[in-house]
């Protein structure tokens, strides 16, 4: 049965946004130790599992339990495990303190500014000091570039708000403009993102 509009996106054999990894995240995680990660909208695993190949613990979160069956039948073709958890980011989540090393969210575009507001403010929490947060996302810019992504301006991040909600943390990376993705068929060609890495203060 279909529950909902990802659960008959991720309907099908293929893996629609492919099975590599996001460059930006391969490039943030490949010399990070081993830690406990958390992926959000993971959708079907492809940086989940990369993650665990690396041999961090990983757990991710998604909103259809289609995509998160077809990340543990690709979990379990790499001979890797990732615990997964059926969560909706667009409701209220009760965010544990100091849960996790990283916390990963790539191109998880949900609800408007407020819902997003309150995840990331979540995101904070749920890190542990010295944890960092590791983003790639779709930027308000985007819609023009017709290279992937919602249609819908609300669910677009901008940088103004990114950067007020971490202005307290130490910003390692920060970059808003374009660039190629080739992530399946539904992330094709020059688009224009944010990517933000990010540390909690250990003080």
């Amino acid at each position: 049965m279909i529950n909902n509009s990802w659960d008959e996106r991720f309907n099908k054999q293929e893996y629609i946004y492919g099975k590599e990894p996001n460059v930006f995240v391969k490039s943030m995680l490949q010399d990070h130790p081993s830690c406990d990660v958390l992926t959000i909208a993971e959708g079907e695993g492809r940086n989940a599992v990369y993650a665990a190949e690396l041999g961090h613990r990983v757990t991710a979160w998604d909103y259809s339990s289609v995509g998160l069956d077809k990340l543990h039948q690709f979990a379990d073709s790499r001979n890797v495990k990732v615990k997964t958890k059926l969560v909706d980011l667009a409701q209220e989540i009760d965010f544990r303190e100091n849960q996790w090393d990283v916390v990963m969210n790539v191109f998880g575009h949900i609800g408007d500014a407020s819902v997003r507001q309150r995840l990331m403010k979540g995101i904070k929490t749920m890190l542990r000091p010295g944890g960092v947060y590791i983003m790639e996302v779709y930027s308000d810019r985007q819609l023009p570039y017709r290279s992937g992504g919602g249609k819908d301006i609300r669910l677009l991040y901008t940088p103004c708000e990114v950067l007020q909600i971490f202005a307290d943390w130490q910003i390692k990376y920060f970059y808003y403009g374009e660039v190629e993705r080739y992530e399946g068929k539904l992330h094709t060609g020059l688009g224009h993102v944010i990517q933000l890495a990010v540390y909690k203060p250990t003080d």
